[in-house]
């Protein structure tokens, strides 16, 4: 498969050059990475077709708004990794988790990793690892308090030797990131629920002053590996006193309509609780 970009008002496709394992992206995850202005996306792991036992440990990352854009690698998984949960957090991270390394967790296979993805220096750092391995038709969620829920999965065989059928994965598993650990966050209440495009609200906060970053984040829509929905949106802001009030972009492709939950973080990285925002 070639990827490639496609303008769907002139019906023509242009292929980007670049990516890395190109036999290797049935089950691979991407994900716009934070924040959604950078136009920057991040194609993660996979593996051959059907029930193949190849696998990809590669990352791959292309920024659409350079005047030729092609892929190029990131940094590494430890493992070819099928099946990677991909999920954008408040403070510009994203977490990779889980995955495994054969086809839906054949051969005892599941991967017991989770990696903080940072942007800004494009590297990983490990983080507490899962109990529950998660492959095929799992998800994950970020929750309003900033913290991650991951469940399901579909694994063919519930042992090594591949002799035993498996059993859809019913726990669910709760990961709580590093910056909740901090003394303390920022607060953030009131508002209005809707803000148009273009539009500004005005938010209470005792630690307005504080504020570095505000971002609007798509509530999850995952399925198969990736959630084309997932997205996260800077707001320019500006802080008087306890007031933070906030202005959303006006680009209708960058800013769909729906709910999204609105996070104010600190310059310690620190988010605050979500408050719920529906863009018209």
């Amino acid at each position: 498969r070639d990827p490639g970009i496609w303008d769907v008002e002139t019906n023509k496709f242009t292929k980007i050059p670049g990516m890395s394992d190109p036999d290797k992206l049935e089950t691979s995850g991407t994900v716009l990475l934070p924040p959604a202005q950078d136009q920057k996306y991040m194609v993660i792991g996979g593996g051959g077709v059907g029930e193949s036992k190849l696998a990809s440990e590669k990352t791959r990352i292309v920024d659409l708004k350079a005047d030729d854009p092609k892929f190029t690698d990131g940094p590494s998984l430890e493992k070819g990794t099928r099946y990677p949960q991909a999920s954008i957090l408040p403070d510009d991270t994203v977490l990779v988790s889980g995955g495994s390394e054969d086809y839906r967790g054949r051969g005892d296979s599941n991967i017991h990793q989770a990696r903080l993805y940072h942007p800004d220096t494009n590297s990983f750092e490990k983080v507490a690892d899962p109990l529950v391995g998660r492959n095929y038709h799992s998800g994950s969620i970020l929750l309003p308090d900033g913290r991650l829920m991951f469940f399901g999965s579909d694994s063919l065989y519930a042992d090594k030797a591949n002799t035993k059928p498996g059993k859809f994965e019913q726990r669910v598993e709760i990961y709580t990131p590093p910056y909740l650990y901090r003394d303390s966050r920022p607060d953030l209440s009131g508002g209005p629920q809707t803000i148009a495009r273009g539009e500004s609200g005005t938010f209470t906060s005792r630690a307005a002053s504080t504020v570095k970053k505000v971002r609007l984040i798509r509530p999850s829509a995952s399925t198969h590996v990736t959630d084309v929905d997932q997205r996260s949106i800077a707001l320019d802001f500006k802080a008087d006193g306890d007031k933070l009030t906030v202005t959303v972009p006006e680009g209708k492709n960058l800013v769909q309509s729906g709910w999204y939950m609105l996070f104010a973080t600190d310059g310690h990285g620190t988010p605050s609780k979500a408050q719920w925002v529906h863009v018209p």
